[in-house]
């Protein structure tokens, strides 16, 4: 049921699709919305990393096992169904659900990776992060209905909050309005994923502290906002741990003192970042602390890792490790005593001791914080609309993310990019002109 339309939504719109070997843009017919939905017309999406998957090449061997033709990620392309990438994006609301109450139709918003409902068990107990609606459409599961069909009939199903499509239907939970920003749709598309989760994770779900020293392992959109994060908070170092040189570059641009090469510094990365990060005074009775020892002091203040693992084979090389692991383990160990680490990453499941540290023991008095969070731990509803203020007050900075902008008929192009690791952050842009690169 419908208490609100406009346009007429019965004429078919476009979208990138991946059905069996293929993805291109399909005409789609929209399947009848219900009283929770909210129908939002696109105008900007990110093409993140973990989307790659849908590009035509998304089954491979999977490096971190020995199984082969696995899926990059968490869809199964097998099964035969039509599925419509997205992980979110900014636009406008044109029709909503009966029972809707958060948005209305011409509402500018954005719809995000993470749910905020602020009723379910977790969210009265302050875990916005773990709220409970998650699972209503992630991964388009076979139990949630079809968000529209193909012109054939064929049901197609919508990946997450979707974004690669013109139209993309979602839960209430899902949508944050925005209607007084004047940031662009492309600006504020980047709040929808990587980077607002990255803002979120240093200011928010395990806040920077002044005058600290931030290590951030790995500086794609992710970890570049978070090196941001730490320069507003006015972190005293901030050292970026990567190994493509573009991001290296991205990574001093962005606000950080030191850039370790993890390539050429492999395991010695946690040395170099305990050698930075070592005591400024050795007086224990005058703020100092020990630095040799089981017990030893040195480490970093505020550690995030913000790699995750390998699909395929990237343009910009491949890692000694495919899994992502290592860099969590770096991690751990270079976060000082009492310190906090933060893991962002998605890794592939690995026991192999070359990468994977074995729990510390025989008893761990370190008394480190750690923190594994979606969208780093904000609450959307709340935290989305301040990032923005943040953005538009200059000071954190999305445009230096978001690149390239392609127009929305270079999906996969913008696919393409992400799995390549050749750019900073793909955006697709409903309004960008063709063959804008």
């Amino acid at each position: 049921m419908v208490a609100k339309t406009s346009p007429d939504l019965t004429s078919p719109f476009r979208g990138w699709v991946r059905y069996r070997d293929r993805f291109a843009i399909e005409q789609l017919q929209l399947e009848p919305i219900g009283p929770t939905d909210v129908v939002v017309h696109n105008r900007a999406a990110q093409a993140c990393y973990t989307l790659a998957e849908f590009l035509p090449d998304g089954l491979h061997t999977d490096a971190a096992s020995d199984a082969t033709l696995t899926p990059r990620g968490g869809h199964d392309f097998t099964d035969g169904r039509a599925k419509a990438p997205g992980h979110g994006a900014a636009g406008v609301v044109v029709a909503v659900g009966s029972q809707v109450r958060r948005v209305a139709v011409g509402d500018r918003v954005v719809t995000t990776v993470l749910p905020s409902c602020g009723t379910c068990y977790s969210c009265v107990r302050g875990e916005w992060y773990a709220c409970g609606h998650k699972n209503d459409i992630q991964w388009a599961d076979r139990d949630n209905p079809a968000f529209a069909t193909l012109l054939d009939g064929t049901p197609v199903w919508q990946d997450h909050t979707g974004g690669f499509a013109e139209l993309s239907v979602c839960q209430e939970a899902w949508v944050v309005p925005v209607n007084d920003s004047p940031l662009s749709d492309v600006e504020l598309s980047a709040l929808s994923c990587a980077p607002g989760s990255g803002w979120s994770f240093g200011l928010i779900g395990m806040p920077i502290t002044i005058a600290s020293s931030v290590a951030v392992i790995g500086t794609g959109p992710l970890g570049l906002a978070i090196i941001q994060a730490a320069r507003m908070m006015g972190a005293r170092l901030i050292i970026a741990v990567e190994r493509i040189p573009h991001r290296m570059t991205a990574a001093k641009e962005a606000g950080a003192h030191v850039v370790l090469d993890a390539d050429e510094l492999d395991a010695d990365v946690v040395e170099r970042i305990r050698e930075l990060c070592g005591p400024t005074s050795e007086n224990m009775a005058a703020g100092g602390k020990p630095y040799t020892g089981f017990y030893h002091g040195r480490g970093a203040d505020h550690v995030f890792e913000a790699t995750g693992r390998t699909f395929g084979a990237p343009s910009t090389g491949q890692p000694r490790d495919p899994t992502g692991s290592a860099p969590v383990s770096w991690g751990v160990a270079a976060t000082r005593r009492g310190g906090t680490f933060v893991h962002t990453g998605w890794t592939a499941p690995t026991s192999d001791p070359a990468v994977w540290d074995p729990a510390p023991g025989p008893f761990d008095y370190h008394a480190k914080q750690y923190l594994s969070a979606s969208y780093g731990g904000g609450n959307v509803l709340r935290d989305i609309p301040r990032l923005a203020k943040l953005i538009e007050s200059g000071h954190l900075d999305a445009r230096a993310l978001c690149d390239p902008v392609l127009p929305f008929e270079q999906g996969d192009i913008a696919l393409r990019h992400a799995l390549d690791r050749d750019r900073i952050l793909p955006i697709i842009s409903y309004a960008a002109p063709a063959g804008q690169v």
